[in-house]
């Protein structure tokens, strides 16, 4: 597929590694991430301060195509009312491996993001070897950390088996935390994908929107101003 550039870098002024559950397990091969139990501690949302910090400095979004679908448009205006500059860049047909090597991120990284989005793995899920992106993973983490940013890592909402890159993502991304779409969501039905079967529609972005909103919400560390996050899920043995 020839690589289509569907960024959008529009900045609005006005506003790994927590354990994946055992959501979808039914159609997902072994060893994928679906066999891991996450736990959580006690919510820590009542301990927040107010919403978001009157000043909590900015929020970039990178990933591939399902940045754009549905996904940055329903998080644009829940930024916009937190009071945070929200920059998104989605580009199509991208993998672990194109962000790692991309100067793109550099520049983005150098204007000191206070939390940014990763959401890549949706085009390595065929891979037969998918640990040989594992450096790819660590290497956007550790990108992400160098410009003492705040990192989550949030995987696609799987449409059908895939062949391990949860698991190298969830094994590689620290110190970014790690979001389990489908273990979260429960899921996209048919009814909130678009014609592809593939990509969230309007409702189905919405929702794991809201899911990404309300997971952000509860791991916000409550003695910092900006997008600082707590790590207070555990894997299980």
């Amino acid at each position: 597929m020839t690589l289509r550039r569907a960024a959008l870098f529009t900045l609005i002024l006005a506003a790994c590694r927590g354990g994946p559950g055992a959501a979808l397990k039914a159609g997902r091969p072994s060893g994928s991430a679906s066999e891991w139990q996450g736990e959580r501690g006690a919510s820590r949302t009542r301990e927040r301060r107010q919403p978001w910090a009157s000043n909590p400095g900015w929020v970039l979004h990178i990933g591939d195509s399902f940045v754009d679908a549905s996904f940055q448009q329903s998080l644009r205006p829940l930024f916009r009312d937190a009071r945070t500059p929200y920059v998104s860049s989605g580009i199509t047909a991208t993998y672990t491996t194109s962000w790692a090597n991309d100067p793109e991120l550099d520049r983005w990284l150098a204007r000191r993001p206070a939390l940014v989005i990763v959401t890549l793995g949706a085009n390595e899920v065929d891979m037969p070897f998918p640990e040989e992106h594992a450096k790819a993973v660590g290497a956007i983490a550790r990108k992400i950390a160098s410009a003492h940013a705040s990192c989550v890592w949030t995987t696609p909402p799987m449409w059908k088996a895939e062949t391990g890159i949860l698991e190298v993502i969830f094994d590689h991304c620290s110190p970014c935390l790690f979001f389990d779409s489908d273990a979260i969501l429960g899921g996209l039905s048919a009814a909130e994908r678009k014609g592809d079967g593939i990509h969230p529609n309007t409702r189905g972005g919405a929702r794991w929107a809201q899911a990404l909103w309300a997971w952000l919400e509860d791991h916000q560390n409550p003695d910092s101003a900006t997008w600082a996050l707590l790590p207070y899920e555990r894997r299980d043995p």
